[in-house]
Formats: structure tokens, sequence, C-alpha cells
């Protein structure tokens, strides 16, 4: 049949239509972006997750690694990237809920992104000099509180997951301390157990290897209750009722992506969590899954967003400090 001027002027827009590009999705392997260099929690979480996945989407989902920034570079490269699926990224609490508020971002997290859904969350953990950690987490506050802006504490460098996370606790207890920024919470692990700094805090991954060794004392987990891998630490809230401060890893899209690829996204996500031998990995890295649907998940971004924010205005935060 003989091509009409109407059927001609709709063939591109056909072609470039989400619901024809969801058709035949994934059609290539799938770019999974980590902010942050290979070897972290972050690079760990993301090859976890993308193993099993492409196994679900039948394409190779290949993570590629862009660190610096405070992982700026990479969500912003996550959001510019063609809207059709074959691009996505950790999202995390970093880049998503402290960024925005301490960087200047040419993303909007709730705008230009679709939000596939959470990973994990991983506490952290509050590690100190054994000369600080006499009579526990209570000794700690009543040192640091007895002796303000005098006592230092290092993070994985301004603004992270750990450093806020850091300063919710000071807020919490009612402290100052001296705050030493680092690029990674390696570096900050290798001068605590050095003796550089006095205190420190880290997610779990960073922290279980130093303090099997014995090298630092932990005083408190930020998770509301006691972890199964290291039931003779403490949660935080234990001492501070209520307190609660997670680092959390989820997966994010460019805006516009179609919502049939979106849902298919969320689904290798999501059965990748029920996968025994991720779940065995996560256990391992002292993360907790957190399933949850793209709307959920959006909502609860919106909510750490809220969250973080106005935690970083209290504190005047930004970068370098």
């Amino acid at each position: 049949m003989k091509p009409t001027r109407r059927s001609l002027l709709l063939t591109p827009a056909l072609l470039a239509s989400p619901a024809l590009a969801q058709g035949s999705w994934p059609r290539r392997p799938i770019t999974f972006i980590a902010p942050a260099a290979p070897g972290g929690a972050t690079d760990i979480l993301a090859r976890v997750m993308a193993q099993t996945m492409q196994a679900t989407l039948g394409q190779p989902v290949v993570v590629e690694n862009r660190g610096g920034a405070a992982g700026v570079i990479a969500t912003e490269a996550i959001a510019a990237a063609q809207p059709d699926g074959h691009t996505i990224g950790i999202g995390m609490i970093s880049t998503l809920a402290v960024n925005p508020h301490v960087y200047r971002m040419r993303a909007d997290v709730m705008k230009d992104f679709a939000h596939i859904g959470m990973i994990a969350k991983v506490p952290m953990v509050l590690l100190a000099q054994h000369n600080l950690a006499e009579g526990g987490l209570a000794g700690f506050i009543a040192r640091v509180r007895a002796a303000p802006d005098t006592i230092t504490y290092g993070s994985a460098g301004a603004g992270s997951n750990v450093h806020i996370g850091m300063i919710a606790f000071l807020e919490a207890a009612g402290l100052k301390m001296v705050h030493v920024p680092y690029r990674g919470s390696g570096p900050m692990v290798i001068d605590l157990v050095a003796g550089n700094i006095q205190s420190g805090m880290t997610g779990t991954p960073a922290a279980l290897p130093v303090l099997r060794a014995g090298r630092v004392a932990a005083l408190g987990t930020t998770a509301k209750a006691r972890l199964a891998q290291t039931p003779d630490i403490p949660a935080i809230s234990e001492t501070i009722p209520d307190f609660e401060a997670m680092q959390w890893y989820g997966i994010v899209a460019p805006g516009r992506t179609p919502p049939e690829v979106v849902a298919k996204l969320a689904e290798a996500t999501n059965a990748a969590l029920a996968n025994p031998e991720v779940l065995a990995r996560l256990a391992d890295e002292g993360a907790l899954p957190s399933p949850m649907s793209p709307d959920v998940f959006r909502g609860f971004v919106a909510a750490e967003l809220d969250r973080w924010g106005a935690v970083a205005r209290r504190n005047n935060l930004r970068p370098n400090e």
C-alpha cells in the first residue's frame, strides 16, 4: 500500500516514541554509573546488582565508575543521558539528598531522574581511639562535652554520607567537634588507626576489618537496633533515643525514561534483592536490603532531601569544610 503524506509525517514520531522504544528494550548493553572509585561500598553494590540484573534483562549491565566532585559528576551524567533505559546509576543519600544543598548542581534530583528503587540501607559506625572509648558512648559524649571544639573526627569528605551522619549525631548529642575531611573512608580509617585523628564515622564495610583487628573502638551504630553482624556494638539509639542516620543506595535513570522501562528496571532490581546470593553478599557488607517500588522510592528521596537539607542549612554546610 502506498504510504500517505500523513503516514510519512507520523513515522519519525513513532520511531522516537517511548512506546516503540520500550517494545524492544533493552536493545544493547546497559551502562550502570557508579559515583565512586572502584572497590568501595558504592562500587561493590553496583557490581552485585549489575551481575544479577543482567540475567533478568537479557543484556549485559556494565558498571562505569565516575568518581570525583562528591558524586556530582556522575549524578549529572545520569541525568543528561538519553532517557531510553540504557543508562542507569546509583543514587544515594549524599548525591540525592545532601549534594543539592551543598554544591551547585545542574540536575534537579526530583525532576531530572526516574526513581527506580532502593537497593539497601547501610548503617554507619562511630569509631574512636581506645582512650576515648572508656565508658562507652556515654563516656565519649562526656569527654567531648567537657572539651568542645578540641576533639577531632574524620569523615569521607564534606557532605559525604558519613559526614552528614556525624553532624546528625553531634546535633542530637549537643556536641561540638573539629571536622577533618578526607577523600574517602579508606584514608580516614587509616589515619584513625594511626592516631592522627581521634574519632570518625564510616559505613560498616570500612569499619568491620579494623574492628575485628582491635585497632580502634566502636562506640555505636547509626541503625535503630543492634546489627546481626555486630551484636556486641550498641546502637546509638540506646543512649540517644530514636536516633537513626543510615546511608542508603538506590537506582535512578534519566528523567523521561518511559514508564514501561522504569517498571522493568524496578522488576529486575527487586528480583535481584530476592536472590539468595545477592542477599548473602549484602549481609557480608553490613547492608540491609530495602526493596521499594518506584513511587515509594521517589517519596523516600523527597523526604530525605527535606531532612538533610534542614541539617545542612542549620550547620551552614559548605564544600571542603
